[in-house]
């Protein structure tokens, strides 16, 4: 079914006016018959203007005034029900959010933690050499020192193990045949992951 506005313009370019002739002829403000022909009934001053405007421009188009304040009325007072229950709606919704507020927030730091020990899990420990650096020239027995990460245990070639302290730091001493050394330096963390290093050194006497 055509609305009030769709059916007033459809008068008006019937009769080839304007929306400033229509005003000039019915003495009503263009912008509230441009409001009327698009149906925004928020642009009009009340209802009771609103019927009246609807009234003097079926006069001018040779409407029908009746029908289309009926039509008015259905159109006019359906937006109302629908803002009321929308208003309705809102006044519910912060009730039911601060509710549930708390277990959004709870979830949400459940997941992050979840991701976390997923990460520590999947993650191979850290492990950085300070001394001795790869080719150096060096006397039996080598001191070996490091960082690695807290929970993890460092095995070098494998029949040495030392533990890290609390932040991490590992130091450990070794003899090594004199000639060429191959240091094998792993790093294994709770998890079983692990990192690997290996340097190259000389030992020209101990």
């Amino acid at each position: 079914m055509k609305t009030v506005g769709q059916i007033i313009r459809a008068g008006r370019l019937k009769r080839s006016l304007s929306v400033e002739q229509l005003s000039h002829l019915t003495k009503i403000d263009a912008k509230y018959i441009m409001a009327l022909e698009s149906d925004l009934y928020s642009g009009l001053p009340s209802e009771t203007f609103a019927k009246g405007f609807i009234r003097n421009l079926s006069q001018r188009l040779s409407l029908d005034s009746d029908e289309l304040v009926a039509i008015f009325r259905r159109d006019f007072r359906e937006p109302e029900l629908t803002r009321t229950s929308k208003a309705h709606r809102r006044t519910l919704f912060p009730k039911v959010s601060s509710q549930l507020f708390p277990f959004a927030v709870g979830g949400l730091v459940f997941v992050i933690y979840l991701i976390f020990q997923f990460r520590t899990i999947l993650t191979p420990p850290k492990l950085e050499i300070s001394r001795p650096s790869s080719a150096s020239v060096l006397i039996s027995p080598v001191e070996i020192e490091g960082d690695t990460s807290i929970d993890a245990t460092i095995s070098i070639n494998e029949d040495t193990q030392v533990s890290p302290d609390s932040s991490g730091r590992f130091l450990a001493r070794i003899n090594l045949p004199i000639g060429e050394n191959t240091l094998e330096i792993k790093s294994v963390n709770r998890f079983g992951r692990s990192t690997v290093k290996k340097l190259a050194i000389i030992i020209i006497s101990k």
